[in-house]
């Protein structure tokens, strides 16, 4: 894995949880929707016992997810350099484009490339494992 791919995972794990939070919603509404309803004892049943299976399975992913946010902003944190550990951190963490990042300092996009590229580098040094 990349240091850019391992990064782009804090963004990406919104998607995730949201994805979560959106199966639990449709099954909780399933179960709610069911509710009041005479003769469908054995459908509300059901509906509940999915809702409650996959809380259970969805939280373990959500662990998952939690270790691995916190891991990727210790490594953006331990980033010695406070210029290279804040660009990291508006573009992994708050998601904003280099182009963005140039425009609001008032720096060309090529420098910010750089910055980034030697941001990434003191990721590998700290993480040798990503390429």
């Amino acid at each position: 894995m990349t240091a850019k791919e391992y990064l782009k995972q804090y963004r990406e794990s919104y998607e995730a949880v949201q994805e979560i939070a959106e199966h639990l919603a449709d099954l909780k509404a399933e179960a709610v929707t069911l509710q009041g309803h005479d003769g469908q004892r054995a459908a509300l049943d059901a509906a509940v016992a999915r809702y409650v299976d996959a809380c259970g399975e969805q939280a373990s992913e959500l662990a998952r997810i939690d270790r691995l946010r916190s891991e990727i902003l210790r490594t953006v944190h331990s980033i010695p350099d406070k210029r290279l550990r804040q660009l990291l951190h508006e573009v992994y963490i708050l998601g904003r484009p280099l182009v963005r990042i140039a425009a609001d300092r008032g720096q060309s996009y090529e420098h910010i490339c750089r910055r980034h590229g030697e941001a990434l580098n003191a990721v590998r040094r700290i993480r040798p494992e990503l390429t």
